[in-house]
């Protein structure tokens, strides 16, 4: 088992240590959820609760995926220390097989008033990274290793993306 270390491709079907959520649920069971290990809030966009982002490129219970909203490797869902539902206990990390290749966040189809207006606030706060530089393939962020996305290298935990050419950011993504 190898830990997944900065710019090292992951196969499908191949083990990795990965940092992971362990959660409780209601009916006592605990479960571990693969993270990016990197607690922050997102005031700046209307998210100011401390979270960490689930990385989808891992195995995850197929009924912690339902709970987290897993399609594909992406969610909108994070997990948040002082959840009661299910229950955060601590980060620990794992050995868990990768399942794909591709991860990261997805945006409700249909928001709710809250929802657009921090939908509105990251679009503006997203606008303030344009040109800035990925050296490194690092997302100018938080440092987080970019994943490469169609051409392009996107952030798994916002979504910046920028132009592997030019290592800056760009427009957002969108398919």
């Amino acid at each position: 088992m190898k830990p997944v270390n900065s710019f090292m491709e992951i196969e499908p079907g191949r083990c990795y240590e990965r940092p992971c959520a362990i959660v409780r649920t209601s009916d006592g069971r605990e479960y571990a959820i693969p993270v990016f290990d990197h607690l922050h809030a997102d005031p700046q966009f209307g998210f100011p609760h401390k979270h960490y982002h689930i990385d989808g490129r891992f195995y995850m219970e197929p009924r912690m995926g339902h709970e987290y909203r897993l399609h594909a490797g992406h969610t909108s869902a994070v997990i948040r220390p002082g959840n009661e539902t299910p229950k955060f206990l601590r980060i620990e990390t794992r050995i868990l097989p990768c399942v794909q290749t591709q991860t990261g966040l997805t945006f409700p189809e249909t928001p709710t008033k809250s929802q657009s207006d921090n939908l509105e606030r990251y679009e503006q706060w997203y606008a303030s990274y344009i040109g800035k530089s990925c050296a490194g393939k690092r997302c100018p962020h938080f440092g987080t290793e970019m994943l490469d996305k169609d051409g392009r290298l996107v952030c798994p935990m916002h979504e910046l993306t920028a132009d592997p050419d030019t290592m800056r950011v760009v427009a957002r993504y969108s398919k």
